[in-house]
């Protein structure tokens, strides 16, 4: 009968130690990730290098421990470029930081990029940028969980062309 007890002990111990631990679990939001600046690094015959600044916010009240990225950059819902990153972010709560990664695409995809948009006159390039962000713990070098992201916008060409007969 002792035994018994004793087990039953251990049981109620080890399910108050397990029912504990859920109420410790991190609920925080994604950050924002927007486009700031997209500059051409290197360019080969195959494939393009571009430098890719992002403005990330964290709309949280505790700070993120951002532990990598993987990122595609789509215009007018062909893919672009893509990248990954391995720079770790700590973002304080409530502040924005830029991060500055790499992009890569190919040739032929920037070709098809500017057929397209000569062809069809388009007034406005509609772009995509999505991936995935690997969340982690301040002392963990190992990411917990992954956390998706997509922005989306369009950047008007017509504002990027000087007007005719103004110096």
């Amino acid at each position: 009968m002792a035994h018994f007890i004793h087990r039953l002990i251990q049981l109620t111990a080890l399910c108050a130690l397990l029912s504990a631990c859920a109420g410790i679990t991190y609920h925080a939001e994604p950050p924002q990730i927007s486009l700031n600046n997209l500059r051409l690094v290197d360019a080969q015959l195959f494939e393009q290098h571009y430098e890719l600044t992002l403005r990330v916010q964290n709309t949280n009240d505790t700070p993120l421990y951002i532990k990598g990225l993987s990122y595609q950059l789509t215009i007018n819902g062909t893919e672009f470029a893509h990248g990954v990153s391995q720079h770790a972010i700590d973002i304080a709560p409530y502040a924005e930081q830029f991060v500055t990664v790499s992009l890569i695409s190919n040739t032929l995809g920037v070709i098809q990029q500017i057929q397209q948009v000569s062809q069809s006159n388009q007034q406005a390039v509609h772009f995509s940028l999505s991936g995935n962000i690997s969340m982690g713990a301040i002392n963990l070098a190992t990411p917990l969980y992954s956390v998706p992201f997509r922005k989306e916008g369009a950047i008007n060409l017509a504002d990027l062309m000087p007007v005719k007969g103004t110096n």
